[in-house]
């Protein structure tokens, strides 16, 4: 209490100190239609003040510690009139917030200036944002559809963005979180008449976002801004469907009929406050949510583009629905949060063949298997987030969140070992498991009266607790080593009891000092603390019933806990560049006891690493970013339990109690470069890494002799272990290229990779160093000579290989060529033809696993009531050749293919309804055509639509 009162104390008391010297004055700098003046130059000048600025991205600015009440303030910015007004306010403390300050456009500059088409791409630091109208598509588009044709960014055929050679992991709408920040749900739902802007952000966290220390690896994440004249109505839509494919799949043997899909969204929006709800019935493979942050699969929504129907593993029956809201309750308090439900019934496929490498090639083990499955899964997630400015100083937010995953799944996996001599295992199970887990966040931030000075203050709960009851049937068949005749077999029940809890508490803390006009020292300090309880129970069918077996059992609790102490020197000159240095220091202790096997452990350890960050703006176009940091990782569970894992009998796991925490070291490079007058846009990457004391595997093989009374047989038995390495390093590189031709009706794209990693693993007590090569190359052409044609044929390369220190007597090389082709014709005025083709092919895998498919998917829709209705027929996987193949490598020099089902042909009648009304205005009243929202290409809406009203 006496410390808690003493930090109140020292955060109040700055605010009695310092609260006579002066006053906040801000405001914004808008134009004549409402868009944001970016870089705009403002002056404020008094007889005590002369201070200047310029205007963000948002044409926000701020002044801090204003001295008089009574001042001149000045705005100008190339191409608009300049601006001077006096204001008189009373004397006061209190901040100012100026009425929107609107330029007029210099008529002798606009009229020598010519409007290439071309879209001007801002670039500020950690943030590309390109302005939406300068994208055009057709009405009745969704926000994806924009994404598609933003340069630099890759829309894959399931939805999933990529930019800058990283994932895009997250979503916000205005700046808030949409469903949780889920990505497709906004993407593949809302439309793309109501954005604006679309900004690819770095994203520290809200603490960096707050404090502006970044001492960690960002993310990247979508912004999406809704236009003002699109932000006070009504969006709805509902598709409903149905069909099939009598004929049985080919690769799955899974009948096709009975195909439905039932969708629908609301969206209510009367400025800051909003209402979204949507809901999704489907067995095309279509997720509405993604739960599990592997991302949401195609199909099923009201999309302008696109054919429909899902492209993931296994064939899914899918319910979700959600709730999204957003409220200002005043101009201090926000509020925003998401309730979502999900329920998937996945029926899976999967033909898998695992090589790993030994001593030598005799001593090689191939591992093919075949798994059928079905799963059912039913998962809730809520979150809530109220954001409170007290004031202009200090800024509070919390954020509670609660997810709850239940899982029932029965699967059949028969496995074929060949080493020397052949061992077949066939595994029968059927498991139950739940996943509750709550938590949450709080975040105070205290800016003081002078400026740079900053405390930040954030803590975090979250307690997750998953059971998991399994009852597993195991049959093992031994084979003679010189015929490879039938010699004796075995079978084993097991009923498998496993609980893991785990509780989280993370406290950081930042403090920035200025001491000069553009420096900065910022001091850091996190407490982490992550406990640990586990519990696995392992009971065996005997003559009696189930026993439980003390050796295949295991209880172990433990707990990993550091301190991280931080300082940085951080120089900052606002458009021009800035950079910050620093070193962290952070002790860790890892401690652990085995209730099975009364064994304890008890380790510290200690980690010295540096970080660097470097931004250099050569123009609003053109950055250049240098980052480097390092941190370190726990080990698992799994890694330390000083006990025998014997949960799998043929696959063993040995923990290390001895293990150390691995330390990480990265560094990136990134130079972005947009020339407004060509349209070029240009970014190019490097990055590597080192991790020291890495943790690996060491998979060691041997034979256990089983005497039976038809003689004696040899179980093969392959035990993981785990210990230290150093020796690990990689490197990589990406580059896209992207130049629209004849004022944007033709765009072409370039954009490639390179990845090298050399890893260290062992097998057999052996070291084997894998080298690991990753090349690929992409090439797109976006075709628009008229509104009425979209084409985009592509076409890329991937090529990939590992070499192994140790010998081995199977290929790891594979190349895949992909050759695609999406189109969309209008023809008749109301009628759209679709296509959307795809073909792989694939050499260098087995051929119990090479697939080269051919992919057709094809629609022909007709437009009704002024468009705003659609009756569409569409075929899915025409050819019948719909196939997931994919390779990897493993840390432990293991090589895998793996072949799974995937739903296909089909085909479909459905109808789709769409609503929008902004204003008072509906899609009936537009324009000619009903295409009062589609934006012309040289940017902008036209003016059409009436007053703003509301719903």
């Amino acid at each position: 209490m006496k410390n808690l009162i003493a930090l109140l104390l020292f955060l109040g008391a700055p605010a009695l100190i310092y609260g006579q010297v002066g006053r906040e004055v801000s405001g914004t700098i808008k134009d004549s239609t409402g868009n944001s003046v970016i870089a705009a130059t403002v002056k404020l000048i008094s007889s005590k003040d002369s201070l200047f600025t310029r205007t963000d991205v948002d044409g926000k600015f701020v002044f801090r510690n204003v001295q008089s009440s009574q001042f001149l303030l000045s705005v100008t910015s190339l191409g608009y009139r300049g601006f001077n007004q006096r204001y008189l306010f009373k004397n006061a403390t209190t901040p100012l917030r100026l009425d929107p300050i609107t330029l007029k456009s210099q008529n002798n500059l606009l009229n020598e200036v010519i409007v290439s088409g071309t879209a001007p791409v801002t670039i500020k630091e950690d943030t590309v944002e390109y302005r939406a109208s300068d994208y055009p598509v057709r009405e009745n588009s969704v926000v994806e559809d924009v994404i598609k044709k933003l340069p630099g960014v890759e829309v894959d055929k399931d939805g999933n963005v990529t930019t800058q050679g990283k994932s895009i992991t997250r979503v916000r709408v205005n700046g808030k979180d949409f469903f949780d920040g889920d990505l497709k749900t906004a993407t593949q739902n809302l439309p793309a008449e109501i954005i604006e802007k679309i900004q690819i952000v770095d994203d520290y966290g809200d603490q960096a976002n707050a404090s502006g220390i970044r001492d960690s690896d960002p993310d990247k994440i979508l912004n999406i801004t809704i236009s003002p004249n699109r932000n006070k109505g009504v969006i709805a839509n509902v598709i409903a469907g149905g069909g099939g494919d009598a004929r049985s799949g080919t690769n799955t043997n899974v009948q096709n009929d009975g195909r439905y899909q039932l969708s629908g969204m609301v969206q209510l929006m009367d400025n800051d406050r909003q209402l979204s709800g949507l809901i999704n019935l489907n067995n095309t493979n279509a997720s509405l949510f993604d739960f599990a942050g592997g991302g949401n699969q195609r199909g099923g929504r009201f999309r302008s583009g696109g054919v429909g129907g899902g492209s993931g593993s296994g064939i899914t029956d899918t319910k979700a629905g959600g709730l999204n809201f957003r409220d200002e309750l005043s101009k201090k308090v926000s509020i925003y949060g998401s309730y979502s439900i999900q329920n998937r019934n996945t029926d899976t496929y999967q033909n898998s063949l695992t090589q790993t490498s030994g001593r030598d090639t005799t001593f090689s083990v191939s591992n093919s298997s075949i798994r059928n499955s079905n799963s059912i899964n039913n998962s809730h997630r809520l979150n809530f987030n109220l954001e409170y400015k007290i004031d202009s100083l200090n800024y509070l937010k919390v954020s509670p969140s609660f997810n709850y995953n239940s899982t029932n799944s029965d699967s059949y996996n028969t496995s074929v070992i060949m080493e020397r001599s052949k061992q077949d295992q066939n595994t029968q199970s059927l498991s139950d498991s739940r996943s509750p887990a709550i938590g949450g966040d709080l975040l105070y931030n205290h800016r003081f009266v002078k400026r740079g000075r900053n405390l930040s203050v954030s803590f975090s709960v979250n307690n997750s607790n998953t059971k998991n009851d399994q009852d597993a049937e195991d049959e093992f068949r031994f084979y003679n080593r010189e015929d490879l005749n039938l010699y004796t077999d075995s079978v084993s029940n097991r009923r498998i009891y496993t609980n893991n809890e785990r509780f989280n508490t993370e406290t950081n803390v930042t403090y920035s000092e200025p001491i000069g006009v553009y420096s900065r020292i910022d001091l850091s300090y996190n407490y982490n603390r992550s406990s640990y309880d586990n519990s696995r129970i392992t009971e065996l069918d005997g003559s009696g019933g189930y026993v439980p077996v003390d050796s295949l059992s295991n209880v172990f609790d433990y707990s990993f806990t550091t301190n991280r102490f931080g300082l940085s020197y951080r120089y900052d000159r606002e458009k021009l560049y800035n950079f910050s240095v620093g070193v962290s220091a952070q002790p860790s202790l890892l401690e652990g006891y085995s209730e099975s096997n009364d064994v304890g452990v008890r380790r510290k350890n200690f980690n010295f690493f540096p970080n660097a960050r470097f931004v250099y703006n050569f123009a609003k176009s053109r950055s250049l970013n240098i980052n480097y940091s390092g941190r370190s990782s726990e080990p698992s569970y799994n890694q330390i339990q000083p006990v025998v894992d014997l949960s799998n009998p043929q696959r063993p796991i040995v923990g290390n109690p001895d293990l150390k925490s691995a330390f990480n070291q990265t560094i990136s490079i990134r130079y972005n470069n947009f020339d407004p007058a060509a349209g070029t846009f240009f970014i190019v990457g490097l990055g590597g890494n080192i991790i020291n004391d890495r943790i690996t595997s060491n998979l060691v093989r041997y034979r256990v002799p089983v005497v039976r009374e038809t003689g004696t047989s040899y179980n093969l038995i392959q035990e993981t272990q785990y210990l230290n390495v150093d020796g690990y390093y990689a490197a990589n590189g990406f580059y896209s290229w992207s130049k629209p031709f004849s004022e944007r009706k033709y765009t072409l794209r370039l954009n490639g990779s390179a990845n090298y990693t050399n890893d260290v693993s062992y097998n057999d007590n052996l070291e084997n160093i894998g080298k690991t090569w990753s090349l690929s190359q992409g090439l797109r052409m976006q075709i628009n000579p008229n509104e009425n044609i979209d084409i985009t044929p592509g076409a890329s390369y991937r090529h990939s290989w590992v070499n192994y220190s140790l010998p081995t007597d199977f290929d790891t090389k594979n190349t895949t060529w992909t050759l695609d082709l999406n189109a969309r014709i209008y023809f008749l005025k109301t009628f759209i033809f679709g296509f959307d083709g795809s073909k792989n092919i694939n050499k260098g895998y087995s051929s119990s696993i090479t697939s080269n498919p051919f992919i057709i998917n094809t629609y022909l829709e007709k437009q009704l009531f002024n468009r705003r209705g659609r009756l569409r027929f569409q075929g899915y996987d025409l050819l019948n050749e719909a196939r997931n193949v994919t390779a990897s490598t493993s840390e432990s020099g293991t090589y895998m293919e793996s072949s799974t089902n995937r739903l296909t042909r089909y085909f479909m009648f459905s109808f789709a309804y769409r609503l929008n009304r902004f204003g008072g205005v509906n899609q009936s009243d537009r324009g000619p055509g009903g295409r009062d929202g589609e934006r012309r290409r040289e940017g902008g809406f036209r003016p059409e639509g009436g007053p703003p009203g509301g719903f």
